[in-house]
């Protein structure tokens, strides 16, 4: 029987109702079990766990690394980004249960929780030094590999596009690194990314100073990826990207590794003389449908050792006297993609904005790390070090966090995808992949020391196809 809190609430416009607070283990979040079963068959947690360096004393450690870990990401994918939402959902049985190393019925004692919201911020400090960094990033490739591998059958794809771009994270409050960026017209961070066109999982993710140019450090993450991915990822690997990106040693070394790429390119006095030639309506009344017309062009820029490819396209836009151009700089020849197919290749990386935009406004990724005086503390330290934590290095880290979050919940989306078979499953919003498989209503019942997990029967079919759909991943995708 389970008892109820002395404290009731009786509403005023229906005084036969009476609300009471209860012992009940209940949860909102019931699909964080679907997360760690997931996460349990790609190993992504627990290798990542295994690769972090831990400065804690093992006598005073109460939350492993592993444990740490899963539930802020799990908390990330399925509710809130912030330390204080992970603190507060501390109680919450299904997060306990999803996160916990220990097995049997003992994550949902009543003595046992989630970390508090100071161990999260020790947690996010310990992982901003550099050795974990590195293992956070190779953590973040691997959610990806491992989750595109396990949506076809454990095996690479045939092709995979990386597309790189930089995107502006808000920023409030003095944070080292935040600056003001005026193209975008805020004080923000600058993060670069690079992400698998196909399936929309991160590889890679950079932190940077608000102010920094778009391209900068693109070199340094990008290519270690395209050879990384060839190996793990796809047999064949393309690369796009925006006008800012292609610099003379960028392209060099994309040549070098043989790696076909699609940028945009800005307009300037030689390509000009293209767009003069080219940007011509043909004869007669110009249709209802806007039209568009493609050229290859031979094009060698001053700094260039050689000629390249670019595509020339001319647009009629609608209510627009002039015809509109640009440029397309590219590896492919014309044999293996015409004029117009390169145009459709490079136009499929809006999909990663699309990403982007879901990785931005529903995760939330509030990165807040700095060091302020704690004057109000009296007590001593337990760390036996006084040095400040590097703030920045923390924020890097939660940032990384936010990819193997959006990772991990972007698999259990491609699995829906392609395995199943319900009305409106297919090309779901990350908003709605929340909604019906991760932010679900429950109720745990322990029973002669087993675990039932109650959810409400509608939904019971929708979670039974997924549960085949997680069977059906092989042992292999996690190698």
């Amino acid at each position: 029987m389970d008892e109820t809190n002395s404290t009731q609430i009786r509403p005023d416009f229906n005084r036969s109702i009476t609300i009471a607070g209860s012992d009940e283990r209940l949860t909102s979040l019931a699909g964080v079990v679907c997360l760690r079963e997931l996460d349990e068959k790609l190993g992504v947690t627990r290798d990542l766990a295994r690769a972090f360096e831990d400065p804690r004393d093992p006598s005073r450690v109460e939350h492993s690394m592993s444990s740490l870990l899963r539930s802020w990401t799990y908390t990330m994918a399925a509710h809130s980004c912030t330390q204080l939402s992970t603190s507060r959902l501390a109680m919450d049985p299904a997060l306990k249960l999803a996160a916990s190393d220990n097995k049997g019925v003992s994550p949902l004692g009543v003595s046992s929780a989630l970390a508090s919201q100071p161990t999260l911020s020790r947690f996010l400090g310990n992982l901003g030094k550099e050795g974990n960094l590195a293992a956070l990033n190779e953590g973040l490739f691997q959610s990806a590999a491992r989750g595109i591998r396990a949506g076809n059958k454990g095996k690479r794809l045939a092709e995979a596009t990386l597309d790189i771009d930089s995107f502006p994270h808000e920023v409030h409050g003095h944070q080292p690194g935040a600056e003001y960026n005026g193209h975008y017209r805020m004080s923000c961070y600058h993060p670069l990314g690079v992400m698998v066109g196909e399936t929309g999982h991160w590889i890679g993710l950079d932190l940077r100073d608000g102010n920094v140019h778009t391209a900068n450090g693109a070199g340094e993450l990008l290519l270690p990826l395209v050879d990384k991915a060839r190996k793990e990822i796809a047999h064949k690997v393309y690369v796009r990207g925006d006008a800012g990106f292609p610099s003379v040693d960028f392209l060099d070394q994309l040549d070098e590794r043989d790696v076909r790429y699609a940028f945009r390119i800005p307009t300037n006095k030689s390509l000009q003389q293209w767009e003069e030639i080219l940007a011509v309506r043909e004869p007669g009344r110009p249709p209802a449908i806007p039209r568009t017309w493609t050229h290859n062009v031979t094009y060698q820029a001053a700094t260039w050792e050689k000629p390249r490819r670019v595509v020339v396209v001319v647009q009629e836009r609608p209510g627009e006297l002039y015809l509109h151009t640009f440029f397309l700089l590219t590896s492919f020849t014309k044999e293996e993609m015409s004029a117009d197919e390169t145009v459709d290749f490079y136009r499929e990386r809006a999909l990663m904005e699309n990403h982007i935009g879901e990785h931005q406004s529903i995760l939330n990724a509030n990165l807040a790390s700095t060091n302020r005086p704690k004057t109000h503390i009296k007590r001593k330290p337990i760390s036996n070090t006084e040095d400040p934590i590097d703030a920045f290095g923390a924020n890097a880290a939660a940032l990384l966090l936010h990819g193997i979050a959006y990772n991990l919940a972007n698999t259990l989306r491609c699995l829906i995808d392609r395995g199943i078979e319900i009305e409106g499953t297919n090309g779901m919003h990350f908003k709605s992949v929340r909604r019906l498989f991760l932010a679900i209503a429950g109720r745990f019942v322990i029973s002669s020391r087993r675990i039932t997990l109650r959810v409400p029967e509608v939904m019971m079919k929708v979670w039974s196809e997924l549960w085949a759909a997680l069977g059906n991943i092989p042992h292999h995708a996690a190698a």
